[in-house]
């Protein structure tokens, strides 16, 4: 199993950038609803088939969504307990709290 994490953004007010971002996300539709709203919001959710968590931020004006792949719900939950608001996090500082609350089971190249 090797993990990887990467992270995608997009303004929320450029419908070609919000369809790019939402097209790889199961329910997108669902978050788009949610996203219109254009209010702060924080959600997470697990695939079971893929192994994959996405952790998704908006602060009413961008967007954007780590991406965990390869992990168990545990994981995702270690995960998501050590990174309470991942709104102000940046995708190295998204990867040093995985790598925290994951351990040594993180794949270090990822």
């Amino acid at each position: 199993m090797s993990t990887n994490i990467s992270m995608a953004t997009a303004r929320l007010d450029d419908a070609a950038a919000m369809a790019g971002f939402l097209a790889p996300i199961p329910n997108g539709a669902e978050l788009a609803k949610i996203l219109e709203n254009r209010r702060p919001v924080a959600s997470r959710a697990y695939d079971d088939e893929t192994w994959t968590a996405r952790f998704v931020a908006s602060d009413a004006t961008h967007v954007k969504c780590f991406t965990v792949s390869d992990i168990t719900i545990d994981q995702a939950e270690m995960i998501a307990a050590a990174c309470p608001d991942i709104s102000c996090l940046t995708l190295d500082e998204f990867r040093q709290a995985v790598g925290q609350a994951l351990g040594p089971t993180l794949d270090a190249d990822a």
